[in-house]
């Protein structure tokens, strides 16, 4: 079909990014807003059908989401970063993080850079939040808002607001946010909510300082 060939090319372009990007040297100059040095890097690819049937791997640096829709990437706390389910068309993905702020850190250990990649056009949105024990939903009131617009695709520093969220959890009838951070132990289940309208695919890099 079209659609897979499509994709068939995003894909490659990804893997083709990615290769790249491993084979630079901690000296090198990117030139498109990233930092030059180690990185891992990591794909979130838009597809317009569910992945239904066949055999999904999760290795490798990619997540599926749906080229348009909502998907709650579920964060786990782990010694590296890694994907543990790529296939978010289903509307749930899960992956592996470091922990940011490891005991009493106040800075993050490591810087998050994001860029929008693929056809002209396409937007996206992501939201840091968590899950209660009492099962309710809290979001960021901040996000990460990308459009990939003609020309030059260049990363944006968004570690803030993918590794707090800030958000108002209290039911005291006072506008008062609080910032909480990524694995914070006051709090559960967190996820990054992925809202894409039409972004064939989001990369985000990862720096540690």
């Amino acid at each position: 079909m079209k659609w897979i060939g499509k994709i068939t090319a995003v894909v490659a372009l990804a893997m083709a990014v990615a290769l790249v990007a491993c084979m630079l040297p901690a000296s090198a100059a990117t030139g498109n807003g990233a930092p030059s040095g180690t990185h891992y890097n990591l794909n979130i690819i838009g597809v317009p059908k569910e992945k239904t049937g066949g055999t999904w791997t999760n290795d490798g640096h990619r997540i599926f989401v749906p080229l348009n829709g909502k998907t709650n990437i579920w964060l786990q706390a782990g010694d590296a970063f890694n994907v543990l389910d790529a296939d978010g068309t289903d509307g749930s993905a899960r992956l592996q993080l470091l922990d940011p702020y490891p005991g009493t850190a106040t800075t993050s250990t490591y810087r998050i850079y994001v860029r929008a990649l693929g056809k002209p056009g396409g937007s996206m949105k992501m939201t840091s939040g968590f899950v209660d024990e009492y099962g309710n939903y809290w979001y960021s009131l901040e996000n990460v808002t990308l459009t990939r617009n003609k020309g030059k695709p260049v990363f944006s520093d968004k570690t803030l607001e993918l590794t707090t969220i800030y958000a108002d959890i209290t039911d005291d009838g006072i506008d008062n946010p609080v910032r909480y951070n990524l694995f914070d132990n006051a709090l559960y289940n967190y996820f990054w909510n992925y809202d894409n309208s039409g972004l064939k695919l989001l990369q985000l890099r990862f720096y540690m300082v």
